[in-house]
């Protein structure tokens, strides 16, 4: 009699028939609180990692323009290391954001007028480039203090704007993060700048991985 009723007991709480209304609550926010991390669009390990990527790519391309004088810019080997793993990057992130928000519908996932400004605000930087060459802007601006830092201040901040638009503090806190330190940056001179502008998109990336992190334990 007593393993048929441990047994009863055991398929009882297997279905929830035994769970109390707090073990309930208690069941369902956990099961939510896994949901979430298994498809959160940018977790926090993902960030570490295109955190180092970053660091290491404008790092290459402080170290092919360290030193030179008179400033002549990047080396076409750095500026194409650095296109590559950004592209890596950028892909990376597209597609754990498709696997998260496939058939999902709001505020995480992005509008196609999302899209269009930020494209729209990074293209206009690389324009403007070409205005100042055009301008005879020296080497020290045109290919050091503004390509390094003015795309990262100009799209870090639409994006901060952006993902404040669907409380996406995270993205937020990152893209205000990158801007600020960018926007320093420009004082570091036309080398200095893009080891800054390095360190400033490991630091947005570590900061997005620990506020979602934190985010994630408060849940």
């Amino acid at each position: 009699m007593n393993g048929t009723r441990n047994t009863d007991d055991t398929a009882a709480r297997d279905n929830g028939d035994g769970l109390k209304p707090q073990q309930a609550a208690a069941l369902l926010a956990e099961t939510k609180l896994r949901a979430r991390r298994r498809f959160e669009a940018n977790p926090p390990v993902l960030s570490v990692i295109r955190a180092l990527i970053v660091l290491a790519a404008y790092g290459g391309v402080w170290l092919s323009v360290r030193g030179q004088h008179p400033y002549q810019g990047p080396s076409g080997l750095a500026i194409a290391v650095l296109y590559i793993l950004v592209i890596v990057v950028i892909a990376a992130s597209v597609a754990v954001l498709r696997r998260a928000t496939a058939g999902v519908k709001g505020k995480t996932q992005a509008r196609p007028a999302e899209v269009i400004v930020l494209a729209a605000a990074w293209i206009a930087v690389y324009v403007f480039q070409g205005a100042l060459e055009h301008s005879g802007v020296s080497h020290a601006v045109a290919y050091g203090v503004y390509p390094a830092t003015a795309p990262l201040v100009i799209v870090g901040l639409v994006g901060a704007a952006l993902a404040q638009g669907r409380s996406q503090w995270p993205t937020c806190a990152a893209a205000l993060t990158v801007a600020v330190v960018a926007t320093g940056g420009a004082f570091a001179g036309p080398a200095g700048a893009w080891l800054a502008a390095g360190i400033g998109l490991c630091a947005g990336l570590l900061v997005h991985a620990a506020v979602t992190t934190w985010q994630q334990r408060r849940a």
